[in-house]
């Protein structure tokens, strides 16, 4: 038990060959947290090593970082957020902009999954996600004060509208940012993570080609946006000279524009007997417009999805989809960012991410 007067601790083998005990006292008393100091000379090595532990263990033998971690554990030890932030002149903090109307936002599954990944990915480094949204003039004012004025570390994009005044901003501050999918007019200069959308759209659209269906239709995501021009370009190229424009319905990614754009395509096109949606959750309301229409999937019209979401799995019949390795996206991107914030690299990456067609009933 310790009692009011400092008292030094027996020391006890950590990590060592042979059980050897490691030299030197631990103090310890009323109210004093353990520093790194005393997690270094439980643990037998320098102040430095332990530091590089806490940071992320690069460059630390297994030896020395199995023993640092147990002398953390043994003391009780966590970081300091506030004063490493003072030292350093960092927050500790990493903002996550979506520039979304709020509709959009709840309704898509894919945000909550980046939420949840990068606030995993952040934590191992000690940095605390902020999730902010953006999407009218006044709101992305406030935002860009916010962010180019030395709160957050740096920026996690959600996929930005061409010329959004935001982005633009933010990127013009100097601010460490990375931006999910390609940003349309900021490509070469910033650095991003997306996968290859032409490609992806290019297989899907042979998929059904190669079944024998000879109209296929698209509906596709918000024209000013990277995906859904990259996935419109994979269509066309997939069709070449049998690529009609009334066989294209804009959508914005929402329920709602899948079910209109839907019944846009088949009053056009009543013949219409494939279909390649550019989200799965436009492809749900899709299903319900054929269903409706008396056409069966995929007897009569074969349906393929974007996104390979939870709903793909649930829907009726189960949703053939292209399967966008979402979870790698992320981890990727706070990667980058991290090399970016700390200074490792100075030089924009670009980050493309291979795609695969999943294959079930309703195509």
């Amino acid at each position: 038990m310790i009692t009011g007067t400092m008292q030094e601790k027996p020391r006890t083998a950590v990590g060592r060959p042979g059980g050897t005990a490691v030299a030197g006292p631990v103090r310890s008393g009323p109210g004093k947290r353990p520093t790194i100091e005393d997690v270094a000379a439980l643990a037998g090595v320098s102040r430095g090593t332990v530091s590089r532990v806490l940071n992320g263990g690069v460059h630390v033998r297994p030896g020395m970082l199995a023993r640092v971690n147990e002398a953390v554990e043994t003391l009780g030890f966590s970081v300091n957020h506030a004063a490493r932030a003072l030292a350093s002149g960092r927050t500790g903090s990493v903002a996550f902009v979506i520039s979304e109307r709020d509709e959009h936002l709840f309704s898509d599954p894919n945000f909550g999954l980046f939420v949840r990944i990068f606030t995993r990915e952040l934590r191992k480094h000690g940095q605390h996600l902020l999730v902010t949204t953006a999407h009218d003039y006044e709101e992305e004012a406030f935002l860009g004060d916010y962010l180019t004025a030395g709160h957050v570390d740096g920026a996690l994009f959600a996929l930005p509208y061409e010329g959004e005044a935001l982005l633009d901003r933010v990127a013009r501050s100097g601010l460490p940012l990375v931006v999910q999918g390609r940003p349309i007019g900021h490509e070469e200069e910033l650095s991003w993570v997306a996968p290859d959308e032409e490609a992806s759209a290019f297989e899907a659209v042979r998929y059904l080609l190669r079944q024998g269906r000879r109209r296929v239709g698209t509906i596709t995501g918000p024209l000013n946006t990277s995906s859904g021009r990259g996935r419109l370009a994979g269509y066309r190229r997939a069709l070449g000279d049998a690529y009609s424009r009334s066989l294209v319905a804009e959508g914005d990614w929402s329920a709602r524009s899948g079910l209109l754009a839907a019944r846009k395509l088949l009053s056009r096109a009543p013949d219409l007997d494939g279909l390649f949606v550019h989200s799965d959750l436009m492809a749900l309301q899709a299903l319900t417009v054929l269903r409706e229409a008396g056409r069966r999937v995929p007897e009569d019209v074969a349906v393929v999805g974007f996104d390979d979401s939870v709903a793909a799995t649930m829907a009726d019949p189960p949703l053939t989809t292209v399967h966008q390795p979402l979870e790698r996206s992320a981890v990727e991107s706070v990667r980058v960012l991290n090399e970016l914030i700390s200074g490792a690299t100075s030089v924009p990456q670009h980050v493309v991410l291979a795609t695969r067609l999943v294959r079930r009933r309703s195509a």
